[in-house]
């Protein structure tokens, strides 16, 4: 659960009125609530929408150190109280959600691409071992952060490096065994964003994995409600 303002003191005041030049969206007191699924909450004092890293790098750069910083992603598991969030919320857009194929095991994947389109991605590239992520409804950022999982795999079952922007702004790419993953869990510094270059690899491609199998299955798993046809429909896609 998110923190709330200091008492007396409300979301937008204080001295941290002066704030770094941006290319992307800079907004003070911005709603939160159409952000997250639960679709309530407070404000953030600031809400930030880099353009891009070199965006992103530079405002972390030149932002106050003891003004907080926390990423967003789809908000699916976050819950926001009704008196906000103080510091900075980042919300990473398009220009984070890209994905390149490395090559034929390999894909890398921009902080804020939905799990669903990295494992659509890995379909359509013929990557297998991905496809667990179709079912988790998040982005790749909170994925390495928390060690997403589903269906008996997790993120440390495939990840080779993340790269981070940390809270100073520093650019830092992290193998694996630098993460420090746990049971849903990770070392990842507080204020750090995933930005574009974590990478995934697979140890297979094609059916040896079942890839023709998974998808259906984890759309089946995720509605026990899903009726024959859409089930039927899950098989083609």
């Amino acid at each position: 659960m998110s923190r709330g303002a200091s008492q007396g003191q409300s979301l937008g005041e204080g001295p941290f009125l002066s704030m770094p030049k941006v290319r992307g969206k800079l907004t003070p007191n911005a709603r939160l609530a159409p952000l997250v699924w639960f679709k309530s909450g407070g404000n953030a004092q600031w809400l930030f929408e880099p353009a891009d890293v070199e965006d992103l790098v530079d405002f972390l750069v030149e932002l106050d150190t003891e003004l907080p910083v926390m990423a967003l992603g789809l908000g699916s598991n976050l819950i926001v109280r009704d008196g906000g969030v103080p510091g900075v919320v980042v919300r990473l857009g398009k220009a984070f959600s890209k994905i390149e194929q490395v090559d034929e095991t390999t894909l890398r994947c921009g902080g804020g691409a939905s799990g669903i389109l990295v494992s659509s991605t890995a379909r359509d590239s013929g990557i297998a071992g991905l496809e667990f992520l179709r079912g988790i409804p998040g982005t790749v950022g909170g994925f390495v952060r928390m060690n997403g999982g589903a269906y008996g795999r997790e993120v440390s079952d495939i990840l080779v490096s993340a790269k981070l922007v940390l809270r100073s702004g520093d650019l830092v790419e992290l193998p694996l065994e630098k993460l420090g993953y746990t049971y849903r869990h990770s070392e990842i510094p507080e204020g750090a964003v995933v930005v574009p270059g974590a990478r995934a690899v697979t140890a297979g491609k094609g059916p040896e994995w079942g890839l023709a199998l998974a998808t259906p299955v984890i759309v089946k798993y995720r509605d026990s409600r899903t009726d024959t046809r859409t089930e039927l429909e899950a098989w083609i896609r």
